[in-house]
């Protein structure tokens, strides 16, 4: 999991006919055997089409993303969380091994990048609504919804008593250059306005809920 997703865009270009010289011969070998047949068969076409399907999931899944594993240790138990770094957001997937103080640990579960993929999206479609009474925010505060982007986060995945699963995203932007440990500690802070919140995402529902923002002392 951890590294560039170069490889990926690598992949892709190999796909869609930049192939290294050893395919260029395989390929060449089989047009050969069609000659100069005008009718192209239809096992071909989709074999195409599937090739140009398959480069289209590469791009969109995979070579956007950048992500490291960052191994922790807390009360003798030891976890791995991953860093993930995108275009438009950067942040840490909690372990489910991990124990903080948000949570208990019964009905914890691992998120997968596809999953806080779907829950950046639903948090960008659905921030500016959820957030209408700007709580918390003007003046030396920023407007959450029109700075989403300048904050990190931190993924925590469970499943609620109805089944359904949650990620709990605790975000922060920090004026000053933020060390390492946010990448394996949950971040506590107290008060500070909106430059910390967090909310709940419902993936099953594509829902926001119970958005908090931090006061000010």
């Amino acid at each position: 999991m951890p590294g560039r997703g170069v490889a990926h865009v690598g992949s892709f270009a190999y796909l869609v006919g930049k192939p290294t010289r050893k395919s260029s011969e395989a390929a060449t070998a089989y047009t050969g055997n069609v000659g100069n047949n005008a009718k192209i068969t239809m096992i071909d076409h989709l074999y195409r089409l599937l090739l140009f399907i398959s480069g289209i999931f590469l791009i969109n899944s995979c070579s956007l993303y950048q992500t490291e594993i960052c191994n922790g240790n807390m009360y003798n138990i030891k976890y791995s969380n991953t860093y993930i770094k995108t275009s438009r957001y950067e942040g840490v997937i909690f372990s489910k091994y991990y124990i903080g103080f948000m949570f208990n640990q019964d009905r914890r579960i691992d998120l997968t990048l596809i999953q806080i993929d779907s829950a950046e999206q639903i948090l960008r479609s659905g921030i500016m609504q959820i957030n209408a009474n700007q709580y918390n925010q003007g003046g030396d505060c920023p407007l959450i919804h029109k700075k989403l982007s300048r904050y990190k986060r931190q993924y925590f995945g469970y499943i609620d008593s109805n089944g359904d699963k949650i990620v709990y995203i605790n975000c922060f932007w920090e004026k000053l250059p933020a060390n390492n440990s946010w990448k394996t500690h949950e971040k506590v802070v107290l008060d500070g306005c909106s430059y910390f919140w967090s909310i709940k995402v419902n993936l099953n529902k594509k829902q926001l809920f119970e958005l908090g923002v931090n006061g000010s002392a």
